[in-house]
């Protein structure tokens, strides 16, 4: 398959495009490609081995940094050699545009992913001909929760938990089913002045709860909180009061918490540290290092 990219970026206007640096990916490709293309230039690339999804066209991207730019494609014939419509860039493109926080059902069946945008879908880990993302949250006023996790246990496999943001307060869910629809059972309802943004949410290994990392109003600190399905109460883990915890991790044993620790709110600069669930034992993992995660 061919692809004529154009960058039509103007010279004399500056944006993410003008940067002119790319990676360019075919879905169905076995690899993307590095592209330097300056505003004003083109370059036609070819891709060997591009997979057929079957008869519908295959999206094409662009990426620089966080930044997407994408045309829907065309459709991949196996055996032959097909030109794609022209691809042109320019402007700032689309940020988020992509799959983020992968979460794997505990049976392995389906991993469950968001958009930029918090739209969660899931796809099957088993594999098919082309493209099969299915919506988790199915009804009307479907919610667009930016942290959920499914449950750890056979008895809470099909339990998703998810926040949703109104304008007064934070609510967290709890689905029970596959194909239940929104809303499910309220669990803890937050007075938003209180808790401004969940920032990371996941269960307990032994289904009992669940921790969530949350900021205050004034974006001032994050901290997280335990939350027990049994006594319905809430309790603070790390109590910090300048700095901010962001995406975190439990451990198997249910022991320990490993977490993203910023200076600012909004920061690419993050350390890993470590504390114990009862909040003791605080120390530091290591410097500059991001998005923790436990080995079973």
């Amino acid at each position: 398959m061919t692809v004529t990219v154009r960058n039509e970026q103007p010279i004399f206007r500056t944006s993410k495009a003008s940067a002119g640096i790319f990676f360019v990916y075919v879905a169905g490709a076995d690899l993307p490609q590095p592209l330097v293309l300056p505003p004003g230039s083109s370059r036609t690339l070819t891709f060997t081995n591009v997979a057929d999804f079957g008869e519908h066209a295959q999206p094409i991207v662009a990426v620089y940094g966080g930044t997407r730019w994408f045309i829907p494609g065309t459709d991949v014939k196996a055996g032959k050699i097909v030109k794609a419509p022209d691809f042109g860039i320019s402007g700032d493109g689309l940020e988020l545009f992509g799959a983020f926080r992968p979460i794997w059902k505990r049976d392995g069946s389906r991993i469950s992913y968001r958009s930029g945008l918090c739209i969660v879908s899931n796809i099957s880990s088993r594999g098919s001909v082309g493209h099969s993302f299915d919506p988790v949250f199915s009804g009307e006023k479907t919610p667009a929760p930016c942290a959920y996790d499914w449950g750890p246990t056979t008895e809470t496999s099909d339990q998703l938990l998810y926040s949703v943001t109104t304008d007064d307060e934070i609510i967290i869910y709890r689905l029970k089913g596959s194909g239940a629809q929104h809303p499910g059972e309220k669990l803890v309802t937050i007075n938003k002045e209180k808790f401004q943004f969940i920032n990371d949410l996941r269960w307990l290994p032994d289904g009992s709860g669940f921790l969530f990392s949350a900021s205050d109003l004034a974006y001032s600190f994050a901290n997280i909180l335990k939350y027990d399905l049994t006594t319905r109460q809430t309790v603070p883990v790390t109590n910090f009061e300048e700095t901010f915890v962001k995406s975190f991790s439990i451990s198997p044993d249910g022991k320990w918490i490993v977490f993203e620790r910023t200076e600012k709110f909004i920061d690419d600069k993050a350390d890993l540290w470590i504390v114990g669930m009862d909040g003791k034992g605080l120390r530091l993992l290591t410097k500059g290092a991001n998005n923790p995660a436990w080995g079973k």
